[in-house]
């Protein structure tokens, strides 16, 4: 603000009142009308890097709220400890997934081979129901043979099963 103000002070000097006070100046005493126009012109400068003093503070201004974002984001940040932490989180992971991997294998072999047991076990339970068949008509033609022979006489034991 101060820098404004001074800024436009400076502007209101530069412009004369009296418009042709200086060439009166310039035949009577040029000496004071070349320290005069040496006065204007450092004025215009001087004008001038104040505007441009201006517009840097601007972009400096800028430039700090920017450099204060970035400094709260980069705080928001995670620091070197969770980045450890996530690495190790990320090989726990790489183990469990490879065990799990492993049990996976292992349990569809294991439930091949449950599956081949059961089969197994289905043909043994087929083939003793087989057999029992097989025995019991042996057993039923061996009863129906002491019978025809019981009544000729003759006295064998039964056999169970």
């Amino acid at each position: 603000l101060r820098e404004k103000a001074r800024s436009s002070i400076l502007e209101e000097q530069l412009k004369p009142i009296n418009i042709h006070r200086w060439r009166r100046l310039e035949g009577s005493d040029p000496g004071k009308y070349q320290l005069i126009q040496k006065i204007q012109s450092l004025q215009k400068r001087l004008i001038v890097k104040t505007q441009e003093l201006e517009e840097r503070e601007l972009l400096l201004q800028e430039k700090e709220k920017l450099y204060v974002e970035l400094k709260h984001v980069l705080a928001r940040r995670p620091g070197p400890e969770a980045a450890e932490q996530l690495q190790r989180y990320q090989w726990t992971i790489r183990d469990r997934t490879k065990k799990l991997k492993a049990l996976t294998a292992e349990l569809l072999i294991l439930d091949l081979r449950m599956k081949e047991f059961k089969s197994e076990n289905q043909r043994l339970e087929n083939e003793l129901a087989n057999v029992k068949y097989l025995h019991q008509k042996k057993a039923l033609q061996c009863t129906k043979r002491l019978d025809q022979s019981g009544s000729n006489g003759s006295s064998l034991p039964r056999l169970r099963f």
